[in-house]
């Protein structure tokens, strides 16, 4: 797998930071100017290291971050002779072909870097007993990586920067992971579930020679075994995606590290609403913005029959009972390969708990941790050993049928 990944991102045609003048990144890394050494400091706060300085003064200059360690910033770029040196230039320092320190060629045979003992200096390189021996070469970024124009690319680019909490999925708050690709494709008209790991479950295998903007990349044996971590895929290499060591920022495919980590490539193109049912739309809009509460039955909070018993009353003008066993009795029982959107689907929790179908395993209800949320119940742990039966609504069925006919 890991000979194929490569293969392919060797193929692949690698974009770089667009040609605005290279003397602003310069004139922005000069502004940091004694700032102390951090090891892992990629801000002015914390401190920089060598490579986090640069990527944080080519992401403040042109809103688009080069790779975080030096040896994925040698990639980048086109090679230049020293004797051609610019303004701008990324030049590279270490032992045999293994660049071990980035710095930004600030003209006039000056360097503009970080230093443990002086944090962000200049020095003249030539005259420099240390760092002129060590030269490696340098690197001209003359073409910016731009993004896709894709709508979930476009939608996931809004939220960078917004810090990584785990387990939140609340542009308010923080992503995780998964939350954020949860939040990006709900606000698409995609209800994925809620982790890494059931998200990888329900999605269209794609190889990865047949990527496009807006799949979803995953990784394995990130923070822990098998499936946990993934990101939406923005063209050029580029992924974005919740970092636990940042936030949510835009990664590259060509990192060693998360080639190294690479899983597989999911589409959820089929995952989209049956919006013709009506109260499938009506349920859905309460997704993520309505929380449980105990004997709620209006959108000011809901329990789990409360809002199946509103959702169909909206939607038919329809009565259902007030609890899950009285709306099991007044369905008629279908058997769960006949199932179809609309229908009311029913789960064994501590009490029955309702649900109405979407489709491909996919119902909208209510849980005491999320409130109203989509849930696909064939991927999840808690939920897939946990169906009891389905039933349909007769008098939903014949105001749909007579909706269709008019049509």
């Amino acid at each position: 797998m890991k000979k194929v990944f490569v293969g392919v991102l060797v193929a692949m045609q690698l974009a770089v930071f667009c040609s605005m003048a290279e003397a602003e990144l310069v004139e922005t890394g000069e502004r940091y100017l004694g700032t102390p050494y951090q090891f892992g400091g990629n801000t002015p706060d914390q401190g920089f290291d060598p490579s986090g300085f640069v990527q944080y003064v080519t992401k403040e200059t042109w809103d688009a971050p080069l790779p975080r360690t030096v040896r994925e910033q040698w990639k980048q770029g086109e090679s230049v002779e020293r004797a051609e040196l610019e303004r701008g230039d990324l030049i590279f320092f270490g032992a045999s072909t293994t660049p071990t320190h980035v710095a930004i060629y600030a003209g006039n045979d000056t360097i503009l870097h970080v230093t443990q003992s002086k944090g962000v200096i200049t020095t003249e390189l030539s005259t420099s007993a240390y760092w002129n021996p060590r030269y490696l070469g340098a690197k001209r970024i003359t073409e910016e990586p731009a993004l896709s124009l894709d709508p979930f690319v476009q939608e996931a680019a809004k939220y960078i920067g917004i810090p990584y909490i785990f387990g939140e999925a609340d542009p308010e708050i923080g992503f995780d992971c998964s939350g954020l690709t949860n939040y990006v494709f709900r606000q698409m008209g995609i209800f994925l579930p809620r982790s890494a790991e059931e998200q990888w479950l329900v999605g269209e295998e794609i190889e990865l020679e047949d990527i496009q903007p807006g799949d979803v990349v995953f990784f394995k044996d990130t923070y822990k075994p098998g499936i946990s971590h993934n990101g939406i895929y923005a063209g050029n290499n580029q992924f974005i995606h919740a970092s636990r060591s940042e936030s949510v920022t835009i990664g590259h495919l060509t990192s060693t590290y998360w080639q190294e980590q690479f899983a597989g490539v999911r589409r959820f193109n089929d995952l989209t609403l049956e919006a013709e049912v009506p109260v499938v739309s009506v349920a859905t809009k309460y997704v993520g913005e309505v929380p449980y509460k105990q004997g709620g039955v209006t959108p000011e909070g809901f329990d789990t029959a409360g809002f199946i018993q509103y959702a169909f009353r909206e939607s038919y003008g329809i009565e259902l009972p007030r609890y899950a066993s009285g709306q099991l009795e007044h369905g008629d029982e279908i058997a769960r390969e006949d199932v179809r959107p609309g229908d009311i689907v029913f789960f064994e929790g501590n009490t029955l708990n309702p649900a109405i179908y979407i489709s491909e395993d996919r119902v909208v209800h209510v849980t005491l941790s999320q409130g109203v949320t989509v849930t696909n119940f064939a991927a999840s742990n808690y939920w897939r050993d946990r169906y009891v039966t389905a039933v349909r609504v007769p008098e939903a069925t014949k105001i749909h049928d007579d909706l269709l006919q008019k049509r």
